[in-house]
């Protein structure tokens, strides 16, 4: 299976994209016969609306980038998750990424600045009737959540999937399409995690840390059940 992973950090060193490859490569550090190509969204190396005809998925990374800027990269990202839309080739969003297929499908409208910023091991919710992203994940569990901005509007023809105390919209799923936005980080692990909690708590004023200390929340089947799961889809199923 041919993976595009866009990574959206400005920075190539970025802790989000490590993890992430690595996540998708060998998810649950198993081989799963993937190859991964990843492109840098901030640096103009998208591909063209007809070479993503190359990939059976999309992946969409983090970024420290706000949703609500523009740029002609941001530009060039949003067209290509609608070309990709277009093609129905199963596409995942996360954090950034989540936001980005929102303003994708609705507008600057539907996303905005938080009210508070969600950094931490974050409790979430699954909602409704569920969603093949996420079976075999729990109705609650906990995954990594670093954001500053969120979705506030679900784009017309999408389904919540799943909600937290601070961010109604931690997941989202397109209606009749194999694409999906989750807010939350569900590749961070605990050494990752460590590190925001140091480089957050140098802050000042320091912002509110979920959880941080309790390493016993990371649940790394969480990330490899959802990545499978992704994985699973066709682009022609009835979702």
């Amino acid at each position: 299976m041919r993976v595009l992973l866009i990574d959206n950090t400005r920075d190539p060193d970025s802790w989000g994209s490590e993890e992430l490859r690595r996540a998708l490569s060998l998810p649950g550090g198993v081989a799963a016969g993937i190859e991964l190509h990843t492109v840098r969204a901030p640096h103009a190396d998208l591909p063209s609306s007809e070479r993503i005809r190359q990939f059976d998925r999309i992946v969409l990374s983090g970024s420290a980038t706000s949703v609500t800027e523009d740029a002609p990269w941001i530009e060039s990202l949003l067209a290509l998750i609608r070309a990709a839309l277009d093609r129905r080739t199963p596409l995942l969003g996360v954090c950034y990424g989540h936001q980005s297929l929102a303003r994708a499908l609705g507008g600057k409208s539907a996303v905005a600045r938080a009210s508070a910023p969600e950094i931490g091991w974050t409790r979430i919710r699954k909602l409704g009737a569920g969603s093949p992203i996420f079976t075999g994940i729990p109705d609650e569990f906990h995954s990594f959540s670093m954001h500053y901005d969120e979705v506030c509007e679900l784009p017309p023809g999408t389904q919540l999937l799943a909600s937290s105390d601070l961010c109604r919209v931690q997941a989202f799923a397109v209606n009749g399409a194999p694409a999906f936005g989750v807010q939350f980080h569900p590749e961070r692990d605990l050494d990752g995690a460590a590190q925001t909690f140091a480089s957050k708590r140098k802050l000042r004023p320091a912002p509110p840390l979920l959880n941080a200390g309790r390493a016993d929340l990371h649940d790394p089947d969480i990330a490899s059940t959802l990545i499978r799961n992704f994985y699973a889809l066709g682009s022609e199923e009835n979702l």
